[in-house]
């Protein structure tokens, strides 16, 4: 995990970790080995800059902090399943796409039909076959 480091504009960085505990929000940077607590969402990099300036006795304006949430192990599980499965999809309707594209031409090129005859016995309007074939 990335601790502190230098930005070209002098600033210092640091990463911060938030996780929900009960009706607050747990915030962490590992780099500090500090904790501090926020009770809404929009409170969370407020909290994890002033946290960060006191540690360090310097202006929040010398700080950038880089706020990433942590979700509940289920939660992360579920939603990673879900990316993958989109990302399958994603590429199913790649191929999908591309395999209709081959239907076609060949239909065009070896079955030598028409545009309108090829969306005939496609189920496709001539246009949406001239689309495809391009």
């Amino acid at each position: 995990m990335t601790t502190t480091r230098q930005t070209q504009t002098d600033q210092r960085e640091f990463d911060a970790i938030a996780s929900r505990e009960g009706r607050w929000w747990l915030v962490r940077v590992p780099a500090l080995d500090a904790v501090t607590q926020a009770r809404s969402l929009a409170e969370i990099p407020v909290m994890a800059r002033d946290l960060v300036a006191a540690l360090l006795d310097v202006d929040i304006d010398e700080l950038t902090v880089n706020v990433s949430f942590e979700l509940p192990e289920d939660v992360a599980t579920t939603w990673a399943e879900a990316e993958a499965l989109r990302a399958q999809a994603a590429e199913a309707d790649r191929r999908a796409a591309a395999l209709r594209r081959s239907a076609v031409r060949a239909l065009l090129r070896d079955a030598h039909m028409s545009q309108a005859e090829a969306g005939a016995v496609l189920g496709l309007s001539k246009q949406r076959v001239q689309q495809l074939a391009s």
